[in-house]
């Protein structure tokens, strides 16, 4: 063996491998000693926070919107809804540039009043409704009260039942119908036709009967354009009150307006009714009549709507009666459940002690 070869091998027993994770010789107990301090987080000032929302004088916004960005956004929604309300405003000219404003486009059965029936659905009002919402008229001893609810039959009558100076009249007959009138002028009639004196049970100074405690109720039939009653045989109820055996077909048939209880009971307690209409001013028990020289409508200027007084004469005392009055005529339908072709309304009559 050579000397160089003892001299490696002395050499390669002095060398001492030093560990390569330095960590692994430091001391645990002074790791655990060295701990890392966390700044403090400042708390936010809310209301310097929204301050600096509505107006951030640094960056100069309002809002978070610069000036600039406002007069864009401003500028883009004028325009909008300029374009918009144009856009609006053309339609509503086209719509009444093809819109009669005195003929609607449909009438009785092409209208939507013909929905599920063949024939035109004719409604009927009454007055006074001293409550729009309520069908109850009180009949009492009361003066007062009897001014109150006469007003309401009275102020109907001075706005829609008086003919003006403006409105153009001709005098309607059967020789001069309705239909053949022209357009813009109606038939001749107000509320002086039927009650033509004071000394009239349903008149004013009587206060429409409430005076007398025998009230007396407008019933009318609701406006319908075009409606005109047509040919046919007139209903059974109708013949029997006229007392007459033939049915035969009526060319230009009247319509027929008449009262009774709703109910059996209050049947029997409504025994004296009568009748103020154009068909016989001077009172009639059976019914009350509409000729047919007054129909169609037409939405002419000054046109009163013909009607029927009807007054209750015998009402007794603390009983709440129940009234139904019905339209008659040819295809005139009547149905209880819509209110087709009759109105229904209450009596009370009362004394005060």
């Amino acid at each position: 063996m050579s000397e160089k070869g003892i001299e490696k091998q002395h050499s390669s027993t002095d060398i001492t491998v030093a560990p390569t994770n330095a960590s692994a010789t430091t001391n645990p107990a002074k790791v655990s000693a060295v701990k890392t301090t966390v700044p403090p987080k400042k708390k936010k000032n809310v209301m310097q926070s929204l301050g600096n929302f509505i107006y951030n004088p640094r960056q100069k916004t309002v809002l978070g919107r610069s000036s600039l960005n406002w007069a864009k956004l401003a500028l883009f929604y004028s325009i909008f809804f300029l374009c918009l309300g144009s856009f609006f405003v053309g339609l509503l000219y086209l719509f009444a540039l093809f819109t009669d404003s005195n003929e609607p486009r449909y009438t009785n059965a092409e209208s939507t009043m013909a929905v599920r029936t063949t024939a035109t659905v004719v409604g009927l009002g009454f007055r006074p409704q001293p409550n729009v919402n309520d069908n109850l008229i009180r009949v009492t001893n009361d003066p007062e009260q009897q001014k109150q609810i006469a007003s309401s039959l009275g102020l109907y009558r001075q706005i829609y039942l008086t003919q003006n100076n403006e409105a153009k009249t001709e005098v309607c007959s059967a020789d001069n119908p309705s239909h053949e009138l022209p357009l813009g002028v109606a038939c001749e009639f107000d509320w002086s036709d039927i009650v033509k004196t004071e000394d009239h049970p349903c008149s004013a100074r009587n206060l429409y009967g409430f005076k007398q405690e025998q009230p007396c109720v407008l019933v009318k039939l609701n406006k319908v354009y075009g409606w005109t009653p047509t040919a046919g045989h007139l209903p059974k109820e109708i013949i029997n009150l006229q007392g007459i055996n033939h049915d035969r077909v009526v060319t230009n048939p009247d319509v027929y307006i008449t009262c009774e209880g709703s109910h059996p009971a209050d049947k029997d307690i409504l025994s004296d009714v009568v009748y103020y209409s154009m068909g016989d001013p001077n009172g009639s028990k059976s019914y009350g009549t509409i000729p047919n020289h007054f129909f169609p409508y037409r939405n002419a200027l000054g046109h009163v709507q013909p009607f029927v007084l009807v007054q209750f004469k015998k009402l007794p005392l603390n009983r709440l009666v129940s009234v139904t009055c019905r339209a008659w005529a040819p295809h005139l339908e009547q149905e209880t459940r819509t209110m087709r072709g009759l109105v229904n309304f209450l009596l009370h009559r009362t004394h005060n002690n």
